[in-house]
């Protein structure tokens, strides 16, 4: 049995994960900013900014996997939104780096989340791992994330885990509750032309990289946390349409609309980027969801 600490830990993939690794076993902690010991998972206090924590949270701790950080499109990209962004990301890993080093003797991996933002716009390219960072504020601010996660295995010599994620699909929240909305004014939307490519994963999916990672010493690196079938924009508001059984027209948001709205932010739903997750399956990892309307249908089951 492993003993996980999981920063993050109340969020989408997080409950999700938490669930999946207490099933199988494990015992189970949570890094939050209030305590709740006689929670479900156990809840030690941690606040990021005071780069303060409660060290009882790593007594016996077997893995640590890293999932804060502020949401990427909760609020539009102000300068100081854009350092949040980075500062959530970077401060927990350096904090959690800390925490390991001082009293996380019994801590065999660390296990991060990172996102494809890295590869930024690539149009119609298959990008794998080994594919360098891209430009624009996505791009930076992950390459600066993991420069941070980085650290830990350089300087604590620790096998580390980054599973570079792509859109998450969930029954409870982010991106596809918001891709749901349209459906209410029986429409489907897609942004600008829709030809822009869409890396998606099911959320049991990606949190059951996470549990590979917690499972299997050997998965260790960078992977692209991706389902093998990544579709356009303009495909993915079409598969929602039929997964929902509902009656609604496909139509477009005009890109020029989303930039003088969105700002800087628009990126992050017109850039294109089509990642491989070649890599993830040849280590043995089978996806329980590889198609977009069976996973669809099963999320919207699930609502």
């Amino acid at each position: 049995m492993a003993i996980v600490l999981i920063a993050g830990g109340s969020g989408l993939i997080g409950m999700q994960l938490s669930e999946l690794l207490s099933q199988e076993g494990h015992e189970v902690r949570h890094f939050s900013r209030s305590t709740k010991r006689d929670s479900r998972y156990p809840t030690y206090q941690w606040n990021v900014q005071q780069a303060t924590y409660d060290e009882a949270a790593f007594r016996g701790v077997t893995h640590v996997i890293n999932l804060a950080g502020a949401g990427i499109a909760d609020a539009r990209w102000t300068d100081q939104r854009k350092q949040l962004i980075i500062d959530s990301r970077t401060k927990s890993t350096r904090l959690l780096k800390t925490g390991i080093a001082a009293h996380g003797q019994t801590v065999k991996a660390y296990l991060a989340g990172s996102a494809i933002g890295y590869y930024g716009d690539r149009k119609g390219m298959l990008i794998t791992e080994g594919d360098p960072a891209g430009n624009g504020f996505l791009s930076k601010s992950v390459s600066i994330w993991e420069q941070a996660i980085q650290e830990i295995p350089d300087e604590l010599n620790m096998p580390t885990l980054i599973v570079r994620t792509g859109i998450v699909l969930s029954p409870k929240g982010g991106a596809l509750q918001k891709m749901l909305l349209p459906l209410n004014l029986f429409v489907s939307t897609y942004f600008g032309d829709g030809q822009q490519w869409y890396s998606w994963i099911h959320i049991d999916d990606i949190c059951r990289i996470f549990v590979k990672g917690v499972n299997d010493n050997q998965f260790r690196g960078v992977y692209n946390g991706v389902a093998p079938n990544p579709v356009s924009n303009k495909k993915l508001a079409k598969a929602i349409i039929t997964a929902s059984k509902k009656p609604a027209l496909l139509l477009p948001a005009p890109a020029f609309i989303l930039r003088l709205v969105l700002g800087e932010m628009s990126h992050t739903i017109l850039d294109s980027c089509k990642v491989s997750a070649a890599k993830l399956a040849k280590s043995g990892f089978t996806f329980k969801h590889p198609g977009i309307i069976p996973a669809l249908q099963d999320l919207l089951a699930k609502r």
